[in-house]
Formats: structure tokens, C-alpha cells, sequence
């Protein structure tokens, strides 16, 4: 009877988070992988040590120590992919298919390839999700089915990737695909003169986290604020009459604090979880302890941020609850393939000072009041 002998390959290590910490081949040393928040920031091999820098989500360059420190630029694509690594003595072009297979001799010097992903060493699969399932360039499509599927958002075939557009979509994490967005509509907008308007516009504190639509013209989405964890609801709000309840513009209709916390908790939305919530809507703190912020801090138990009177920002930037919209008119047909994702692009920032000219929009001058609340105080 014939016998099959196996042989060991690789071995992978996993820390507490399901992340892959170590991989070893045998008779060499560990490689060791750091990560920072959820991208490889360093990998250790002996004497070795390759370092990552990035802005965000845009990676910059990579720094390579052994016995001299070598630093390299990296020059990439909207999708994170390593196109080319910009060293002191020459550049050193990279070229991938659209699923992401490379020849072996090309980008010998860049520690990340496709989609700004860690191939791996063995079998020259990406192992998504910082070790989760292993994506095959070759074959285009996993070597194992998704645990979302069939009935979650891994969608019906349980190996497909990216639901056969790479060039659009990516997969970060080897569950479900995100659209790759553009920015050439922030450079076309660049040029354009800075004028008040009823735009909202949120404070960048890192990128939006687990989008959710409550309602048509309503969204939330998380952040990180003093180093505590925010939920947001971002919508157009309604100027209380006085001694009444001010309430939130959704699917046409006034919600209160009351009907509008329901429907949040609908969606999944656990209010446990963060310290504190921001209610990015005109007139939200507006009427004191009538206010609807005053309101969702009594139904949360949680202290809540509202603003008094409207807010206003420049209009060379996109209004968020509208662009989602968009989005989802779009993509209707499968809505939870676009919410509950991470957006890098989409950045924020409250116009906290008065916007319009004194001598020409004196009016709008005297009439603008931006005044931000805590309840309770």
C-alpha cells in the first residue's frame, strides 16, 4: 500500500484578535507581523525589519533596516496596489492583473502588493483580514468560502471575489467587497470659491466607521473623539416652536427622539457600546431640556452633543446624507453591500465660525448663531 509523507511548509500563528502574528518557514527565522489598527505596520524577519508608513489610508513609503536603512517611496493606485518603489538609485515598476497576480520577479523590493495587501511568502496567495482567508491571484478567487455566506453579506457564491469586478471593488477584510472611491471630484472642487450653506460638515477624526441608514436623509456612523468612542447621527433638523420638541427630517417626515431611537435600535445600532453620541442636525440642541438632543440623552443614558440654531460650512464640499443617498438609490437592489462598511474618503468638518461678509451679506451675518450643548450639562 503507498504512503504519502507530508511535508510542513509554513506555520501560522494567530494572536487573540485573529490576527496573523507569525508565520515560519522551516529552518529560518520567525517573521513576525505589527499592526496598527488594522493594517501590517511592521514585519521582523531575524535581522530584518520592514516598516510601513502611511497617512490614513494612502500608503507613503517603506523603510527596509538590516545591516543599512534603506527608504523607498511608494507610488500607488486608488486601490492601495504598489505600482512602483522609488528607491535612491532607481524605481522599480510592479505590474499586477486585475485579480492581482504579479510575476515573481517583479516588486522583490515593496513588502505589500495588491490592493496595499501582504502576499504570502509560501504560496503567494493574500491572506485578507490580517490572516482570515486566502485570497488566490491565480485562480481569481478564494481557497476558502466566506463564513457570511450564504445568506449574510458574503452573498450567494461563497469563493467569488469581489463579485467579479476587482477593478471597482475591494475586499479588504475577505468578507465583503467596498466600492473603491475617487477623489477627482475633490480636486475639481478645489478651485471653487467658499460659500455658506446648509451643508454639514463633521470634524475628521480618523475616517467614518460603520455607516448606517436609519432613514432616507438619515445616517450614523462611528468615530474616535478624546480617545472615546462616538456614535453620530448626521440628518436635517427642524427649529422647535418654543416649550416644544425640536425633531429629525426622515423619509419626509418630523421624528422625535423617542420614535427615531427605536428605529436605530431597528438597525442594529447598540447604544452600549459608546461613551458618548453627537446629533449633527440643525436646531438639535435647540429648546434646552425640550431639545432633541436633551431627549436622546435620556433615552440613551449617554451624554449627547446637540447644536442650537443651524450649522453652516463652505459649499466646495459634498454633502454627505446626500452622496449615501446616491449610493444606495444605486445600489438598492443589494443596500447592505454598501452600509455598515468603512469610508476613508468621506471627511468632515463643522464650520464653526460665521461665514458670510459683514458688508455684503450683513442679513445672514446677524441672523447666524452656531452654539453647540451638552446634555446633561
Amino acid at each position: 500500500m503507498q504512503t504519502y509523507s507530508k511535508t510542513l511548509l509554513c506555520s501560522y500563528h494567530y494572536d487573540p484578535l485573529d490576527r496573523l502574528i507569525d508565520c515560519t518557514l522551516p529552518g529560518q527565522e520567525n517573521a513576525r507581523r505589527f499592526y496598527q489598527k488594522d493594517r501590517l505596520a511592521t514585519e521582523i524577519n531575524g535581522t530584518l525589519k520592514r516598516s510601513i508608513m502611511q497617512h490614513e489610508d494612502q500608503l507613503l513609503a517603506q523603510q527596509r533596516q538590516s545591516e543599512s536603512v534603506e527608504t523607498s517611496l511608494l507610488a500607488t493606485d486608488q486601490q492601495r496596489s504598489v505600482l512602483n518603489v522609488l528607491t535612491a538609485s532607481t524605481p522599480q515598476p510592479i505590474t499586477h492583473t486585475p485579480y492581482g497576480h504579479r510575476p515573481l520577479a517583479s516588486g522583490l523590493l515593496s513588502l505589500l502588493g495588491f490592493n496595499g495587501e501582504r502576499p504570502d511568502p509560501v504560496t503567494g496567495c493574500y491572506l485578507l483580514g490580517n490572516g482570515y482567508r486566502a485570497f488566490n491571484p491565480v485562480l481569481m478567487r478564494f481557497n476558502s468560502p466566506d463564513s457570511w455566506s450564504p445568506f449574510g453579506k458574503g452573498g450567494l457564491n461563497a469563493y467569488a471575489y469581489c463579485v467579479g469586478d476587482p477593478v471597482n471593488r475591494r475586499d479588504p477584510r475577505g468578507h465583503s467587497w467596498t466600492l473603491v472611491r475617487s477623489n477627482l471630484n475633490k480636486i475639481a472642487n478645489m478651485s471653487k470659491p467658499a460659500q455658506p450653506s446648509n451643508i454639514i460638515h463633521v470634524p475628521r477624526t480618523g475616517y467614518l466607521k460603520n455607516i448606517h441608514r436609519i432613514g432616507e436623509g438619515a445616517i450614523s456612523f462611528e468615530d474616535m473623539y478624546k480617545g472615546k468612542k462616538r456614535l453620530n447621527f448626521l440628518a436635517h433638523g427642524n427649529k422647535p416652536p418654543p416649550n416644544r420638541s425640536s425633531g429629525l427630517k426622515v423619509n419626509g417626515k418630523l421624528w422625535s427622539a423617542e420614535y427615531f431611537y427605536s428605529a436605530a435600535k431597528a438597525q442594529g445600532i447598540d447604544f452600549e457600546q459608546f461613551d458618548n453620541v453627537r446629533v449633527i442636525a440643525c436646531y438639535s440642541g435647540s429648546g434646552g431640556i425640550h431639545s432633541f438632543a436633551a431627549n436622546l440623552s435620556t433615552l440613551t443614558q449617554k451624554q449627547t452633543k446637540g447644536y442650537v440654531g443651524t450649522i453652516q460650512t463652505k459649499v466646495n464640499t459634498f454633502n454627505p446624507v446626500d452622496q449615501i443617498e446616491d449610493y444606495y438609490k444605486k445600489f438598492k437592489s443589494d443596500a447592505n453591500e454598501f452600509y455598515n462598511e468603512d469610508y476613508p474618503d468621506i471627511s468632515l468638518s463643522i464650520h464653526k465660525h460665521n461665514p458670510y461678509d459683514p458688508t455684503s451679506e450683513a442679513s445672514d451675518y446677524f441672523r447666524y448663531n452656531f452654539l453647540s450643548i451638552r446634555f446633561p450639562n
